[in-house]
């Protein structure tokens, strides 16, 4: 596609950096100049793809406009100056699951189960709004730097009341990865068909790879012939529940799926509850009680059928097909299940032990960067105030729950024996400050939540708070690459920044000063606004 040039489009839109380029369409990093915003502008190029690809485009934006959910693109504007058609969206922060995958492999059974009932979230509401996505895969939900996965990629959506265009012979629609069988055929696909796809991605977010790998005619024959191995085989942790959804949602018939995407979404939500518990430490007393009292009410999926044929554990290195016609594994000779490797099962892959690692240089970083915690808090005496300021900003932080299990303070009745000197120190040390950096990916997030709260709000600088998102995404990435080091210093760039900016009155009161403020760092306060204040 031709280079478009960098400029203002109808007046509104200023193209700043492509950050997507496909066969006929490029994606720009745009900014409107009337609501002062970022924004996503996605632009045609009609010197390729021809009647096709001005179709295509124009059902993505037919389907976007249907639906208005918090798990799905916003669509923002559509328009055409000269020969170019443009639609405008938000902007996403973040990678596709596709990305996320390769730069992280399997994911753990509670993030999976989190990430999937986004998705299906989004899935129920396209399938209210009579739409069927038709292309689910890793590449077509993104996750966005806040948490909130998103639906996208509705090029090849059916829209209800709209009459099916025949394909042409021998093409398929979607990918091929993550076809269901009634895709192959003549149906074109039904809602039924994107839990499938959703079935797919769910195996390769646990696995490592989707069900089926091969070329495109095997992989065509597999969706149709061939049941996939249990989940079991490949991941021995995952939670019996959870492979019954996966299996039921890749059952050849649709009839025999989910009733629909909601209640896929109940499921998941349920069973994510259920798992994310039993990653505490054991010693707690205190944390069964603190558990919901069970998941929502759901239905009983049947078993998962016997394999027909054994199936390689290993999956070949290229066997994530991102387009329909780019699948170029080649076939692997049967070989017996009781070969799979149980140590790769562990999805998280030392995960807890990164957690722990990069949460103690974060807790060290964030206290020297941040410390200047009477120019966050409001008041020097505000230390529960704050915190509860913090809790409803970043109020998607589930993990907290773990926090009142303090211990020292029981210890103290049953023996006389002990001095009470120690008594007041652990409930001083195990004050709200750790939950804030307990996980540093969910700190992380929550920041980057707090920065959105206060640009809705105001009182912070435009740049000031892209060039902070920013910094929050690279640490992330940082993070997720194991570099915990190199994370923090992206996030000491961002303290320093807001620091400058407060001190220069760029920065007001609101969400995100209070969750500065409150982000666990009242203890070294007076040590580090000395430092920091000057």
């Amino acid at each position: 596609m031709p280079d478009v040039t960098p400029d203002l489009i109808v007046g509104r839109y200023r193209l700043v950096e492509r950050i997507g380029r496909g066969a006929v369409a490029e994606v720009w990093r745009g900014y409107d100049h009337r609501l002062d915003v970022a924004v996503a502008v996605k632009i045609l190029d009609p010197s390729t793809g021809g009647v096709a690809a001005a179709e295509r485009f124009a059902r993505e934006i037919r389907a976007a406009a249907q639906i208005v959910h918090p798990n799905t693109v916003t669509l923002l504007d559509v328009g055409q100056e000269a020969n170019r058609r443009f639609m405008v969206m938000e902007l996403l922060t973040g990678r596709d699951l596709a990305a996320e995958l390769a730069a992280r492999g399997p994911l753990p059974v509670a993030e999976t189960c989190l990430l999937l009932a986004q998705a299906a979230a989004g899935l129920a509401a396209a399938h209210r709004a009579g739409v069927v996505h038709r292309d689910v895969k890793p590449a077509s939900l993104h996750l966005s730097g806040d948490g909130t996965l998103k639906v996208v990629g509705f090029g090849l959506a059916r829209i209800a009341g709209e009459a099916a265009r025949p394909t042409t012979t021998g093409t398929i629609v979607g990918t091929a990865a993550y076809l269901a069988p009634e895709q192959i055929g003549e149906s074109g696909g039904e809602a039924a068909s994107d839990l499938y796809g959703l079935g797919c991605v769910a195996y390769e977010l646990l696995c490592g790879h989707p069900p089926f790998t091969g070329s495109v005619p095997e992989l065509v024959h597999q969706h149709v012939h061939r049941s996939p191995d249990p989940l079991g085989v490949h991941r021995p942790d995952v939670p019996a529940e959870l492979e019954r959804l996966v299996m039921a949602m890749l059952a050849k018939n649709p009839g025999e799926r989910p009733a629909g995407a909601e209640q896929v979404r109940q499921v998941l939500d349920g069973i994510a509850r259920s798992v994310r518990p039993p990653a505490r430490p054991p010693a707690r007393p205190a944390a069964p009680a603190a558990r919901p009292a069970g998941p929502p009410v759901r239905p009983a999926f049947p078993a998962p059928p016997a394999p027909s044929g054994a199936h390689p554990a290993d999956p070949p290195v290229a066997a994530r097909a991102g387009d329909t016609t780019v699948f170029a594994a080649p076939p692997v000779p049967p070989v017996a299940p009781p070969a799979v490797r149980p140590g790769r099962s562990a999805g998280p892959r030392g995960d807890r032990r990164l957690l722990l690692q990069v949460g103690a240089a974060l807790v060290a970083i964030v206290i020297a960067t941040v410390g200047a915690a009477t120019l966050f808090s409001g008041s020097s005496d505000s230390d529960g105030t704050a915190t509860a300021t913090v809790s409803a900003a970043a109020p998607v932080e589930p993990v907290r729950e773990r926090e009142p299990s303090a211990t020292p303070a029981p210890a103290t009745p049953p023996t006389v024996r002990p001095a009470p000197t120690p008594t007041p120190m652990p409930t001083r040390t195990a004050a709200p400050a750790r939950p804030a950096v307990r996980d540093p990916r969910a700190w992380l997030a929550a920041f980057d939540r707090a920065v959105t709260a206060q640009q809705e709000r105001g009182g912070i600088d435009p740049r000031l708070a892209r060039r902070t998102h920013h910094r929050i995404r690279e640490a992330s990435r940082k993070l997720a690459e194991g570099k915990a080091r190199e994370a923090g210093r992206k996030i000491q760039e961002a303290g320093r920044d807001l620091l400058k900016a407060r001190s220069k009155g760029r920065l007001a009161d609101g969400p995100l000063t209070a969750f500065l403020g409150g982000a666990g760092l009242d203890a070294p306060r007076d040590r580090s606004s000395d430092e920091d204040d000057d």
